[in-house]
């Protein structure tokens, strides 16, 4: 029943017009057009609401959040949408035929007046006293309604936090409510919960690494997409999809415990290349703040001399990532455009992980040194589909991605075996990550922490260093500045994130969604509404089943440390000072 309150205020919000037309004085209403307009708005209005919550049914098994105002953006309206529309409708063919019956039961249901009942009347002083106070009456009613009852401030997403624990808040919430309340979300929210002096005390993004190396290494980064931990079988006691990559974190540092900051891939890019969480409803790159400065890994190393490059084998222009590229500093972006061969196109996305992962070393192999480049694949996407040259190659597994985990390592297998005699290989870090994490299985991964789970591995070909497991809590927030340290960067720069190789420093890793804060670090696991921790789990509680909240002092600690990167990540934010040289604005 928690759910009421957000689907009653969804439907008055929505139907608001509907509600004044209908109550509105007067005799005109009784008109015959006037009436079929009436249901013409009530239909249009409702039908695109049930079309909101429709596709969530299976849109949330992808991000696990409800729907908000950035399906508007270009990124999500774009290309790319246009492309997939028509295998949207052909794997959830269901889903429009649950739309269209509900549309149906919404017509049939709309009381058809009798025609003698819609005659005017002569209004007479009673007739309108009485309807005006039903009018104000029932606007009255229904702002409260909108607003979700007598409390000061008006029902926000936020608000779900006190029926159900964060994993399950979507449940209470629906599509329509999240999207009207991201709407217009130009500016994120100002906090304050420490002085200047206290917050620095407590936190800040202001990074330094380790004095300048003699020898500049090369840098790739390689992300795949939806590499969930789940999947991998180096990290899942040998039960997974990826042979090649079990093998290579053999010989790789390998992080136990790493957790992506985000549940979509167009977060992916600022947490990894410019240290920036995903701790707004909006993501950073279609967000107003897209335009702020920035420091990233690329700006930073081509200031020493680095080449630098991204590579996507999808459709310039998808996510955003081109534009984000270029506003990190990287000096050149290669898409499907750049590959220019429509003969490995997917037919949805783009060109195929293991055709583009040899475009990528074969352009690599031009560059000269030092330098640092990233690849991001594709084909381990929503549809998954596999080159037909691969059918049954592959496991299939319980879940559709499976198959498309188990071709995309093989791609990446091949890119290796390809590079092993290439005149930079002996002098390249590489760190391979994901973007996000995708469907789970277990009761683990489907926690709130666990549906976080990605793998972090460095791996050098000639740095015994780089060899084991650390089980420390890390995430994609600690590459910028895991770089910077290995290069021996000297200067100081912003990241909300801390060197995976400084063993000494505070690790930890944030999150959020719905609303909903999540702070891992040392033994336990936090999640806090932005005014008060509503959970609090030990680490080994692997299932957070135990909530300790209110009951360890250690909260105080937590609770502090996420205050101070909520405001300071959201202060920064909003007076452009993501870079240490920018001057403070007035």
């Amino acid at each position: 029943m928690a759910g009421v309150r957000f689907d009653i205020s969804a439907l008055i919000y929505a139907n608001i017009l509907f509600i004044i037309l209908s109550l509105i004085p007067g005799e005109f209403k009784n008109r015959n057009y006037y009436q079929k307009l009436l249901k013409l708005l009530y239909l249009i209005v409702n039908i695109v609401l049930l079309l909101a919550n429709i596709v969530d049914m299976r849109f949330f098994d992808f991000e696990s959040k409800r729907l908000t105002a950035d399906i508007f953006t270009k990124e999500w309206m774009g290309n790319d949408f246009i492309t997939l529309l028509p295998q949207f409708f052909i794997d959830f063919w269901y889903l429009v035929i649950i739309w269209i019956a509900f549309g149906i039961l919404l017509f049939s249901i709309y009381p058809n007046l009798k025609k003698q009942n819609l005659q005017s009347n002569k209004p007479t002083i009673k007739s309108i006293f009485y309807h005006v106070i039903i009018f104000i009456l029932f606007l009255g009613f229904s702002l409260i309604g909108a607003r979700g009852g007598f409390q000061l401030k008006p029902l926000r997403v936020i608000h779900a936090a006190k029926y159900m624990d964060a994993k399950n808040i979507p449940l209470v919430l629906n599509s329509p409510f999240t999207i009207m309340k991201t709407l217009g979300n130009k500016k994120s929210i100002t906090y304050t919960y420490f002085d200047c002096a206290t917050l620095d005390s407590l936190y800040s993004p202001i990074t330094n690494v380790n004095p300048i190396k003699q020898v500049k290494p090369n840098v790739i980064v390689i992300i795949l997409e939806s590499f969930s931990s789940e999947y991998i079988g180096g990290l899942n006691n040998g039960k997974g999809y990826s042979p090649f990559l079990d093998s290579l974190m053999k010989h790789s540092l390998v992080f136990t415990h790493a957790y992506a900051n985000g549940k979509r891939s167009i977060e992916s890019m600022p947490s990894i290349f410019a240290g920036i969480p995903a701790l707004t409803d909006i993501a950073f790159i279609t967000s107003k703040f897209c335009s702020n400065s920035i420091n990233s890994v690329a700006s930073l190393l081509s200031s020493q001399g680095y080449k630098t490059s991204f590579f996507h084998g999808g459709k310039n222009g998808t996510m955003g990532f081109n534009d984000f590229a270029k506003l990190a500093g990287f000096d050149e972006y290669y898409g499907m455009n750049e590959y220019n061969n429509s003969a490995d196109y997917d037919g949805k996305w783009g060109i195929y992980d293991e055709e583009f992962l040899m475009f990528f070393k074969e352009k690599v192999d031009g560059f000269s040194q030092p330098f640092l480049t990233s690849v991001y694949t594709l084909t381990s996407h929503h549809p998954y589909n596999v080159p037909e040259k691969y059918n049954d190659k592959f496991p299939k597994g319980s879940l559709v991605i499976h198959e498309s985990i188990g071709y995309t390592d093989y791609a990446l297998q091949k890119f290796f075996k390809s590079i092993q005699t290439a005149d930079w290989y002996q002098n390249t870090l590489f760190i391979i990550t994901s973007d996000h994490t995708a469907q789970a299985e277990s009761d683990y991964y489907n926690t709130k922490s666990g549906s976080y789970a990605i793998p972090i591995i460095l791996f050098h070909p000639n740095d015994s260093s780089l060899i084991g497991k650390k089980e420390i809590v890390v995430q994609q927030t600690d590459i910028f500045p895991t770089i910077m340290d290995y290069i021996g960067y000297n200067e100081s720069f912003i990241a909300y994130g801390t060197s995976l190789l400084n063993d000494s420093a505070e690790h930890y890793a944030i999150n959020y969604i719905s609303g909903i804060y999540q702070y891992i670090e040392s033994d336990y696991v936090l999640h806090f509404d932005g005014n008060k921790s509503i959970a609090l789990y030990n680490y080994k509680d692997s299932l957070l089943k135990n909530n300790l909240v209110n009951k360890i002092p250690e909260q105080i600690v937590l609770e502090n440390k996420i205050k101070a990167i909520i405001q300071s990540y959201n202060d920064r934010l909003n007076k452009n000072q993501l870079v240490i040289s920018e001057k403070p604005n007035k």
